[in-house]
């Protein structure tokens, strides 16, 4: 494992486009298991450093308001998205034959650190935009954002070049896997989010990984600024928090999330942000 992660090392110092030789038939997966441990160690190490950034300066993501049933959005997340961004991004790093037109393979080698570097560049900025900040002090702290995905640019390019195309995109299918269901064991174990029961409102708030919109609903009761009935299915936060305060006036880091609201005296609907506040981000939008 040492002296996998020290090849790994020298490769990020000094990239080129070998191909690794394997003596042993199991050193593919030698190589597979050690670089997989290696990142969940790293999103340990990195996982903190985001949480102080979302402390530092609230980041913002918005969900889809259509369909994201698990199925769907796991055969894309593991198979179709991998292998475009393995394309888009890794492909061009191992020299081809028809690359001559346009570089010789010396010129290629004698340039490729930048090239590498580039691609993981790249690839960390796309991710960027993900967030839909854009405040001067986000883009300062947007290398935090994204340091995972420079490690997984890293990561992956290593493994498209010493053991090839095919290898990188499964390994990043792989690890889309593991984090969709480590997210989803997360959700599971702290739902509800929110729970409380007593003489002036009984509510439940949980949140969702994916949106089936068959399952959707919003209904509410209202009476100026005060709330006697909510029942939500299905739908982004951001939503419920435009249609029960206005357009806009929030930013929201999105969930999918189920809310059920009852009070037969009618519960204020500031009330209801202060306690969506203390388990979301949900900050006033600044012009």
């Amino acid at each position: 494992m040492l002296k996998i992660l020290q090849h790994f090392w020298s490769f990020v110092l000094h990239p080129s486009d070998r191909k690794l030789i394997a003596y042993q038939s199991d050193t593919y997966s030698k190589v597979f298991s050690t670089l997989f441990l290696f990142k969940v160690l790293i999103l340990a190490i990195i996982l903190p450093l985001q949480y102080l950034v979302q402390y530092l300066d609230p980041v913002f993501t918005k969900k889809s308001d259509t369909d994201e049933q698990a199925i769907f959005y796991m055969i894309s997340a593991v198979v179709f998205a991998p292998l475009i961004e393995e394309f888009i991004f890794r492909y061009f790093l191992k020299y081809k034959r028809y690359y001559r037109f346009v570089i010789s393979h010396n010129t290629y080698r004698k340039n490729y650190r930048w090239l590498l570097y580039s691609s993981v560049f790249l690839y960390g900025l796309a991710h960027l935009f993900n967030f839909e900040n854009a405040n001067l002090l986000f883009y300062f702290l947007g290398v935090l954002l994204v340091s995972s995905n420079l490690v997984d640019g890293l990561v992956f390019s290593f493994i498209r070049v010493r053991l090839g195309f095919v290898y990188s995109w499964a390994f990043y299918g792989i690890w889309n896997l593991f984090i969709f269901s480590l997210i989803g064991t997360i959700i599971l174990l702290k739902n509800p989010v929110t729970k409380i029961h007593n003489d002036n409102i009984d509510l439940e708030i949980n949140v969702s990984q994916f949106r089936d919109t068959t399952q959707a609903l919003f209904f509410v009761r209202e009476n100026s600024d005060s709330l006697f009935n909510l029942n939500v299915r299905q739908y982004p936060l951001s939503q419920v928090i435009d249609s029960l305060y206005g357009p806009n006036r929030y930013q929201v880091d999105d969930e999918y999330i189920d809310i059920e609201m009852r009070s037969a005296k009618g519960y204020s609907k500031d009330s209801l942000m202060n306690l969506l506040k203390e388990d979301f981000t949900i900050e006033p939008n600044i012009p």
